[in-house]
């Protein structure tokens, strides 16, 4: 029983051994980033999986604009075979010749059809349209790096901020129970200080959960380990660097990617009916040539040989019935591409809109961002002079607390209105289709 025991215990520790290594050597391949918000974009672009995968598709585009004359490659075929036939009497079959022989063919078609121009520019557009959709792509992708580094900055230092608050609330219970202890203080004042302590630790360790959510998922999308670890560089502060935000009276919204888009589907649409057309009203030729050989396995046989040739040109009717489905498909991409037209004017006019209102709510943000800094001054002034009077003894607790409360809220809202405009200084980039800093350089 003894052995047995042992035993036990020895391979328990060998278990734990590994599962030490184990953990050591999954920790070991990790690597440290120290990264500012620029070299945050770099990584994620060069590692994000959707922007690996959107590149892909826009390869496979360029390889079909590439090749995108094959409708008009010959399609070539070969065919080779033997044969073999037999007949005779029940009694002489086994004697019987046979009339063994091989053929062999080969042929070649063309055809020439009256929508081919519409086939390559159809390349060519559905390839430009996959260059959209890619920046696109990397600009979604390079706004979440962005935002979530910012985000980032903002919950580090709000956590800051708490733990000042939850060091200053320890300082005051502290202090209250020096002076409990020398009975200059009550029981009440002192339980009422140490609950306003406690009662701070799970809302920093709340935010401090949140915080490693987080982290967590911009490392998804820096496509990075999340055993890795990062220290962002920066601050709100320095990021609220913005450059004026003026009159929009010239801006070009053709470069916008929203009008780029729009305008990129009404050139896709108007090719699609052009093809339709030419397949509805056009000759189509056909070309086409075939070559068979062959003969016999007796030696005695000749050698066969015949070839052929076609041309053959076809001319739809059908679009010319009104009723046909080739006529009302013709009529129903004229309306769709009516619909984009006139979508695209919306289009317009609501994104210069919204960029405007934008523009101003940013411009009104910054007025109030400067109103909180001086609350936050403000606050300051008064929460020294409490301490001070507290330490005193001539202000109570409540509103040694009370203004505590006024200070960090005041700081807070300092640190949310940052956030806030520095997103949407982000947001207007990528609505305007502006390299992103462009407005905080």
């Amino acid at each position: 029983m003894g052995r047995f025991l042992s035993g036990n215990i020895f391979m328990k520790k060998i278990v734990c051994l590994l599962g030490l290594s184990l953990i050591f050597a999954f920790f070991a391949y990790s690597e440290n980033y120290v990264l500012t918000v620029e070299d945050a974009v770099s990584l994620g672009l060069a590692n994000n999986i959707t922007i690996k995968q959107s590149k892909k598709d826009l390869d496979l585009l360029a390889l079909k604009k590439k090749y995108s004359w094959n409708s008009i490659s010959p399609s070539f075929s070969l065919s080779a075979g033997l044969s073999d036939s037999k007949s005779g009497s029940l009694e002489s079959f086994s004697t019987a010749n046979d009339s063994l022989s091989w053929l062999a063919s080969g042929g070649i078609t063309i055809n020439f059809l009256p929508s081919l121009a519409n086939s390559i520019k159809a390349a060519k557009l559905a390839y430009e349209q996959g260059e959209l959709t890619y920046e696109k792509t990397k600009r979604s992708i390079e706004l979440s790096i962005r935002k979530s580094f910012y985000q980032l900055l903002y919950f580090t230092e709000n956590l800051e901020l708490q733990e000042m608050s939850l060091q200053n609330n320890l300082e005051v219970f502290k202090s209250n129970l020096s002076k409990y202890n020398q009975g200059r203080l009550s029981e009440l004042n002192l339980l009422t200080s140490r609950y306003n302590y406690e009662s701070k630790l799970p809302a920093v360790e709340n935010l401090k959960t949140s915080y490693q959510a987080n982290l967590d998922s911009f490392k998804e999308i820096l496509g990075i380990n999340l055993t890795d670890t990062l220290e962002l560089k920066g601050s709100l502060e320095e990021a609220m660097n913005l450059a004026a935000i003026g009159d929009i009276s010239d801006l070009n919204l053709d470069s916008i990617p929203a009008i780029e888009t729009a305008v990129k589907n009404i050139e896709i649409t108007k090719n699609s009916l052009s093809t339709t057309r030419a397949s509805a009203y056009g000759p189509s030729l056909r070309l086409s040539a075939s070559a068979n050989t062959g003969a016999g396995i007796n030696p005695s046989s000749k050698q066969t040989m015949s070839m052929s040739y076609s041309a053959n040109v076809s001319i739809p009717l059908d679009a010319y019935l009104p009723w046909s489905n080739t006529a009302l498909n013709i009529k129903s991409q004229k309306e769709s591409l009516e619909k984009l037209e006139e979508s695209l004017e919306q289009t317009k006019s609501s994104t210069l809109l919204s960029v405007r209102n934008s523009i101003n709510a940013i411009k009104q943000a910054l007025t109030q961002l400067e109103l909180y800094k001086k609350n936050v001054e403000l606050m300051q002034k008064t929460y020294d002079m409490a301490r001070n009077s507290y330490t005193a003894g001539s202000t109570d607790l409540l509103s040694l607390q009370s203004s505590e409360v006024n200070l960090y809220q005041a700081k807070y809202n300092v640190e949310n209105q940052r956030y806030t405009i520095i997103s949407s200084v982000l947001d207007l980039e990528n609505t305007l289709g502006l390299e992103f800093g462009t407005l905080s350089k």
